[in-house]
């Protein structure tokens, strides 16, 4: 994930996020990790299986180094609100 060099305007930002596609990500098959894919090519997020007591409880996402605030019964669903979260911070000042 590469970081947004200024400020984003919400239109730019939801434009963005309009384009991106949920995929997997190369080491899925070790992590069952996806990414979200600016229409660029550039990742905006990941989505990773959340796990509560040994069992996947869920889906949450990753923005950076930054954990989700939650856990979301598909990893589509995981993606909205980590898509959601990405537009905050590409919008907010710096």
């Amino acid at each position: 994930m590469t970081a947004r060099p200024r400020k984003l305007s919400a239109a730019k930002a939801r434009a963005i996020a309009d384009t991106a596609e949920l995929v997997k990500a190369d080491t899925w098959s070790e992590t069952r990790a996806w990414n979200v894919v600016a229409g660029d090519g550039e990742v905006l997020l990941v989505v990773v299986p959340a796990y509560r007591g040994g069992r996947r409880a869920g889906w949450t996402y990753r923005l950076g180094v930054s954990p989700a605030a939650g856990t979301w019964p598909t990893r589509e669903a995981a993606a909205v609100q980590g898509l959601m979260a990405w537009i905050r911070w590409a919008t907010a000042d710096r």
